[in-house]
């Protein structure tokens, strides 16, 4: 069934653009300022493009109809075919370009002969247009958030890399002053049983001396081995945290310092 809009329209331009092939004198309809006026030759050409839209506008062709309205367009500059195309991009259900055509075409044509229908027309595709708008922009989001979780899901699959050995060297390196610094705690306490029991006081005073560093180096390496079997276990759980270990956070603040502990899965 024809479409009564573009029977209105196209009969009359149809007309119009015959009498012009017959009688090169009689001007087309005003176009745009900026437009050149037709040449008959193009007033003929233009005559069989808007013919042949017609064809195929009433075959349901309307890729070619589209087509050659533009082509009669280009040639004429008639308003009217703006508004064909409007109507080829509504009966192929695209309401976008079908929407824009006909604000080109009361653009063109503000008092045009159709400019009322065009209206009716832009009134009734504007609320439609902009729910496929949003709707695409919901699909969007939907789509990108199914995405991320895609690739949470996969990143979460994949094989956990093997742990680095790097935090247990420095823990063991850290055990390791610990226990020298046990030797010197029993190295300290011996020296101190025999300064009790000394009567020799050059031996005494060089008994205290020794004692004395022996104590020394025993709270020495008592400190740096556990602030290092410390250092490699945050680096275990920050650096070189696995998957689902335990999570440590540090900061320092002007009255001390805050360490926090969590797991994730």
């Amino acid at each position: 069934m024809i479409d009564p809009r573009l029977s209105v329209v196209s009969l009359a331009r149809l007309a119009r653009l015959a009498l012009l092939v017959l009688c090169a004198a009689t001007a087309l309809r005003a176009a745009p300022a900026a437009a050149q006026p037709a040449q008959p030759d193009d007033r003929s050409k233009a005559a069989s493009h808007f013919k042949l839209g017609q064809t195929y506008y009433k075959s349901g062709d309307y890729e070619r109809a589209i087509a050659e309205y533009k082509a009669a367009f280009e040639l004429s500059k008639e308003p009217s075919l703006i508004f064909n195309i409007a109507l080829c991009h509504d009966r192929a259900q695209r309401p976008e370009e079908a929407l824009k055509e006909y604000r080109h075409y009361l653009d063109l044509a503000p008092s045009g002969d159709v400019a009322d229908e065009a209206r009716d027309e832009v009134a009734r595709l504007t609320p439609i247009v902009d729910k496929r708008a949003a709707d695409r922009s919901t699909a969007q989001a939907a789509e990108e958030a199914a995405r991320r979780e895609r690739e949470r899901r996969e990143a979460m699959s994949r094989p956990a890399p093997p742990a680095s050995r790097v935090p247990l060297y420095i823990m063991g390196a850290g055990a390791l002053v610990v226990a020298a610094g046990g030797v010197a705690h029993v190295l300290a306490v011996r020296t101190r049983g025999q300064l009790e029991t000394e009567q020799d006081p050059e031996a005494y005073f060089n008994g205290r001396d020794t004692f004395e560093l022996q104590r020394n180096v025993a709270i020495g390496a008592y400190a740096v081995g556990a602030a290092t079997v410390l250092t490699g276990l945050v680096l275990k759980l920050t650096v070189f945290r696995q998957r689902g270990a335990p999570e440590v956070s540090a900061a320092v603040t002007p009255h001390g310092a805050l360490v926090t502990v969590g797991w994730s899965r």
